[in-house]
């Protein structure tokens, strides 16, 4: 799996610093969306069940702004590979939010930066990519980061930091399927068939654990459902706002607004493995995307000499 397109322009100064606060908004969004989803977990409601309605609200809001241009967005040739990344994106969030009812804020977000580094893994593996060295180093380097987040052993954080381990894992695949999507598909066409078929998914896990929501519930499901979709489309405006190289590296700041959020609210404070942790993993996937850059520059040097 090659890094994302960077923009050859570093020079768009206030292209960039307007990237840059997206992207502080997206990152800040998302988390916060985690501390909803978490408190109303912790208010009693199953993980599961909250998923369920995150996933409706999140359907509720981005269909209908997306079938503004048409119906068109609907049609697509590759129903089968957007189940499957329906089933993997569902099995994701469900191993993440029982993660956050187990482990502090900051751990979850930093343990979501592995996501990068196991969809190159399996882009090497499934897509025969290759696995030159510098793909090798960065991911001893990214797993070597979850291992001092983890620390083996029968702590409740041990075991939370686990399934986000799980979720970052089949996240990767999940990036995987959509690179595969993004060559025949358009990104509305692959988020709206996402949202059509992940709330109701989520629906048959939820309903062994179903308990009566409130409307205090309710209403904090939907604005983390409403928050998300902003998010989103807070990190795409970010992307397309900014050049690559200048936007990535804010994402950072989710490890920075876990442990901020989460002591503010859970009175969690992150222990120094976290920080560690997530510095190593994140370090290790900026340096991956800066190689892979150069490596694609060298390449298309190389193509158009010849």
């Amino acid at each position: 799996m090659t890094a994302p397109h960077i923009s050859p322009s570093t020079s768009r100064r206030p292209d960039n610093v307007v990237g840059i606060l997206w992207m502080v908004a997206a990152t800040f969004i998302a988390v916060s969306t985690h501390a909803m989803i978490r408190h109303v977990a912790e208010g009693g409601m199953h993980a599961f069940e909250v998923a369920f309605f995150y996933n409706l609200f999140t359907m509720l809001i981005i269909v209908p702004m997306i079938a503004r241009s048409g119906t068109g967005f609907l049609r697509t040739r590759r129903h089968g590979l957007m189940f499957v990344r329906a089933v993997l994106h569902l099995t994701s969030m469900l191993l993440f939010y029982v993660g956050l009812t187990l482990a502090p804020l900051a751990a979850a977000s930093a343990l979501t930066f592995l996501a990068p580094l196991f969809a190159v893994l399996l882009a090497a593996i499934f897509l025969r990519e290759g696995f030159p060295l510098r793909r090798v180093i960065a991911l001893f380097v990214g797993f070597t980061g979850m291992l001092i987040i983890v620390q083996p052993g029968p702590s409740a954080l041990d075991t939370g930091a686990l399934y986000f381990v799980g979720a970052a894992s089949l996240w990767g695949a999940v990036l995987l399927i959509i690179k595969i999507m993004s060559r025949t598909e358009s990104s509305a066409t692959i988020t709206a068939w996402m949202a059509i078929m992940m709330a109701p998914m989520a629906l048959l896990p939820a309903i062994p654990y179903w308990t009566p929501p409130s409307l205090t519930d309710i209403g904090w499901l939907a604005a983390a459902g409403f928050l998300g979709a902003f998010a989103q489309w807070a990190l795409t405006q970010a992307l397309r706002t900014g050049s690559t190289n200048a936007v990535m590296p804010i994402d950072f700041l989710r490890l920075v607004w876990g442990a901020l959020i989460g002591f503010a609210i859970f009175t969690e404070v992150p222990d120094v493995y976290t920080w560690v942790g997530g510095i190593v993993i994140f370090g290790s996937s900026m340096w991956l995307a800066w190689r892979e850059r150069a490596a694609m520059q060298i390449e298309n040097k190389t193509r158009i000499e010849s």
